[in-house]
């Protein structure tokens, strides 16, 4: 015998079905129509505290669910009843109505037949068509594809052109403003380093004419000194010669009065002498010797010490000259009747008097006994 499981599900059903109702009868409860209308019967009693309430998923599932799925009800029945717990018997069970089965309607399948040779040249034709178009369609979406991506890596490769062309303007922009920037930098230098050599010019050409305007007057100024010192030594040329020619006569005078009379105490006085070994002056008291075998001029320190002389100093036949300052002796120019005597040997004492005549008297003394003649 050949069974299906649908037939075995609906078999179980029904007799489900059938158990019910006569579990219903044997309780003796008297059928009731439900109500809809009515008063709701009071709610269920409150669930345990460690009740947990059933999910859906966890659920037993009702046995006609199955089959319900399945195959139509051959009755309407309200399944929801079935699967509600038995109610206790103080609740009426409600009527279940029943209502004509359902006539499942099958679907129309033509009878098949076998196919002709031509009907399946056609059919392969149709699919190798489709198959070429299908490839061709393929072919087609490839090369759009790889045109696609071509495009995308022209246009990839255009933009990095663009984008390092636009970075080389950019770059030549900044090397060309830094060769600008270079360029006026160096053309203001190249300014200022002309400036500068022309302010170097011109402070020289200043230089030069300020040094050819000081060389001009000092030219002059020299031309001047030379005519003032000129006249200056024309004049004391004229003063020399008048005072030579004045001297000459005091000293011939002079000579008359010390010599003629043959006196002693013409022959003594005081005189500052600076010997050629020293830079110091020294006052000396001066007595001469005349007559003898070697004229002398001998220098003491006071006229009370005369036994020792300080120094002696021969002049006969060894005096060179007696100088005036303006003969060789400018630094006795400050010095009143001071002069020089200058020895052959080249020794040179100076010499100064307290006054012209005393000045006069020394030197027809020292002409006397060099033997010279002023």
């Amino acid at each position: 015998m050949n069974t299906s499981p649908a037939q075995n599900r609906k078999g179980s059903f029904l007799t489900q079905l059938f158990a019910l109702r006569r579990r219903n009868q044997n309780t003796h409860v008297e059928p009731h129509i439900h109500n809809p209308a009515a008063d709701s019967p009071p709610p269920p009693p409150p669930p345990p505290k460690d009740y947990r309430r059933a999910s859906a998923s966890t659920r037993q599932p009702f046995l006609g669910e199955e089959y319900i799925s399945e195959k139509p009800l051959l009755f309407d029945v309200d399944l929801d009843i079935l699967a509600r717990p038995s109610q206790p018997a103080s609740r009426p069970i409600p009527i279940v109505q029943k209502l004509p089965p359902r006539v499942p309607v099958k679907a129309y399948s033509p009878p098949t037949m076998p196919l002709t040779p031509e009907e399946k040249a056609r059919r392969r034709l149709a699919a190798q068509r489709q198959s070429q178009l299908e490839k061709e369609a393929m072919l087609r979406e490839e090369h759009e594809r790889q045109e696609t991506k071509r495009r995308q890596r022209v246009d990839q490769e255009r933009q990095e052109r663009e984008e390092e062309e636009a970075r080389k303007a950019v770059l030549q922009e900044e090397l060309r403003a830094a060769a600008l920037r270079k360029a006026r930098l160096e053309r203001e230098e190249r300014e200022i380093e002309e400036q500068r050599s022309q302010e170097l010019r011109e402070r020289k050409q200043l230089e030069k004419e300020r040094r050819l305007q000081y060389t001009k007057e000092m030219e002059r100024w020299r031309a001047e000194q030379m005519q003032r010192v000129e006249s200056q030594c024309s004049e004391k040329e004229e003063e020399r010669r008048r005072s030579a020619e004045g001297r000459r006569m005091r000293i011939a005078r002079m000579n008359e009065e010390v010599f003629s009379a043959g006196r002693t105490d013409k022959m003594v006085g005081w005189v500052t002498v600076q010997p050629p070994d020293t830079l110091a002056w020294k006052r000396r008291y001066y007595i001469f010797e005349l007559g003898h075998a070697e004229s002398k001029m001998l220098l003491y320190g006071n006229p009370r010490e005369v036994v020792q002389p300080l120094d002696a100093l021969p002049l006969d036949g060894r005096v060179d000259s007696i100088a005036e300052w303006y003969e060789g002796f400018e630094e006795l120019e400050a010095i009143p009747h001071s002069f020089a005597l200058r020895f052959i040997d080249g020794v040179e004492w100076r010499m100064f008097a307290d006054s012209a005549e005393e000045k006069d008297r020394l030197l027809v003394l020292l002409s006397e006994a060099a033997g010279i003649i002023l």
